[in-house]
């Protein structure tokens, strides 16, 4: 389970108010179809609203409204009660799983308000509510005994005036570790190049586009139950980085049926993951990314360490298409037992380039340290200062290192791969340093240097300009730049 600090606009309902108990609300509920059923104000079909006088809690909820949002009382027919919530700050619980899971709900939300700090709002006229969703299944036409599975989220309202922030990752509903058996699965795997600039966004459904294509005939993903998108990294793992995608469907032990020309067969291996459920349109799912690598892996990892190798989407009859606000996707991404990264401090900050949580130690004073063996991810080390300090057999991977000032350094041994300049033709230095708005494109210049020994291999130079340097055993090819240079001279006095 996973809470989330959330703005709701107002609210307005037609509702039918009845004892506390399940047989009180289903009868409300009958009454409240029998009245609204395909009335022109009811909002929203897809839910039934049950709203929590939250000043009932102290001694005990004796009585509930049943109801369903509208866009107006005006026309309403009688017999039904009208409510209006401002809008206002919810701490939102999704409830989805068994009635053990209905049952440990309440309880664990309370333990959030007290761990966190928050204070509930239970002053009198304060409603909370439950966003029960109707489809595939209306939990109101299942008496309560008979009820096996509930889908629905709590809105607890918030005090006012409280220092909170509303969620970074607000279609994010739940963080699991599971362990997950091996899938042998088949469909179309194209290689995504994002580091020369394609699209993610539309490479993918482009790819899928082409599964369905070459599966017509073969597999029904429908029958099938569920699909999946498997993503295969080569490492260094980092932001931007090209990758492998298969859209795929699984195969069923023992189906030795061939696979279609064009499609390729792939095994994901048994593993634990955190399997994270994002709801909400295909344009917010990077959030399952920002959560799961800026959030999770930092505070709520419980002693788990990310393998960035692959990781998979996993669409089933909850996927009701990229544009729809109910759309579930589950992201799993494999985990390994490791020790637990230790906080600096308990005080974050958001990273808004990223999407990140990061730990907030701006204008920090580190002195007289030992991080031997340490890992340093996601660190922002903005306008920092570093003197006096050993780097030997370290590590280091998708830097940012734009207007650094490297001086009085000890490079032994030392190797530079893969450095690549923006690519801009001009600066641009009118944002915020080091965000996508910010580029620098000015020469990097070595001054004062000791690089005699230096290899440059398969390197671009185009452009580069030595000016008072010593050149005796520097090479081009084989060839020695001194002759070189002495057969320039001699040729242009020569002319």
């Amino acid at each position: 389970m996973r809470v989330r600090i959330v703005e709701m606009p107002e609210v307005k309902a037609a509702v039918i108010r009845s004892e506390l108990g399940g047989e009180f609300t289903r009868a409300a509920w009958r009454r409240i179809r029998e009245l609204l059923g395909g009335h022109g104000a009811v909002k929203n079909e897809d839910y039934g609203f049950v709203f929590i006088p939250e000043w009932q809690w102290a001694n005990g909820v004796r009585e509930l409204w049943t109801g369903v949002e509208v866009s107006g009382f005006e026309g309403l027919p009688d017999g039904l009660e009208t409510i209006t919530i401002p809008a206002r700050t919810y701490a939102k619980l999704t409830v989805r799983g068994d009635m053990q899971v209905l049952d440990e709900a309440y309880g664990f939300l309370s333990q959030w308000f007290e761990r966190e700090g928050i204070e509930r709002d239970v002053t009198e006229g304060s409603l909370g509510f439950e966003a029960n969703r109707l489809n595939p299944v209306n939990p109101f036409d299942i008496p309560r005994p008979e009820l096996t599975f509930v889908d629905y989220d709590i809105y607890a309202p918030i005090k006012s005036g409280q220092a909170i922030e509303t969620d970074r990752f607000p279609n994010i509903e739940s963080v699991e570790v599971k362990a997950i058996p091996q899938r042998r699965v088949a469909g179309v795997e194209r290689f995504v190049r994002q580091a020369e600039g394609e699209d993610p966004a539309v490479a993918i459904p482009a790819i899928w586009a082409e599964f369905h294509r070459l599966n017509d005939g073969w597999k029904d993903i429908r029958a099938c139950g569920e699909s999946f998108g498997l993503f295969t990294y080569a490492p260094p793992f980092g932001p931007g980085q090209d990758f492998l995608y298969l859209a795929c469907v699984e195969l069923a032990p023992g189906d030795d049926t061939p696979v279609p020309e064009g499609m390729t067969e792939r095994v994901i291996p048994a593993h634990e993951f955190a399997v994270i459920t994002h709801r909400g349109p295909l344009s917010h799912i990077h959030q399952a990314w920002g959560f799961f690598h800026g959030s999770w892996r930092l505070w709520h990892s419980n002693g788990y360490a990310a393998v960035d190798e692959f990781e998979y989407e996993r669409y089933d009859e909850r996927y009701l298409g990229p544009e729809q606000s109910e759309s579930v996707i589950e992201l799993h991404f494999p985990i390994a037992p490791a020790s637990q990264p230790v906080p600096l401090t308990d005080k974050r900050i958001f990273d808004e380039k990223g999407g990140f949580e990061l730990q907030d130690l701006r204008n920090a004073q580190v002195h007289m340290a030992c991080l031997k063996g340490a890992e340093l991810h996601g660190v922002d080390l903005r306008n920092a200062s570093l003197e006096h300090v050993n780097f030997v057999h370290s590590t280091w991977q998708h830097i940012y290192f734009s207007n650094v000032h490297v001086k009085h350094i000890q490079l032994g041994g030392t190797v530079f791969e893969g450095i690549a300049r923006p690519k801009a033709e001009v600066s641009s230095l009118e944002g915020e340093a080091g965000t996508d708005g910010w580029v620098n494109v000015e020469p990097v210049v070595f001054r004062d240097s000791d690089l005699s020994q230096a290899v440059f291999d398969n390197c671009r130079l185009n452009g580069v300009q030595l000016r008072g340097c010593e050149v005796e055993g520097m090479t081009i090819d084989g060839i020695p730049v001194a002759e070189l240079l002495a057969g320039y001279a001699a040729a242009k006095s020569g002319s």
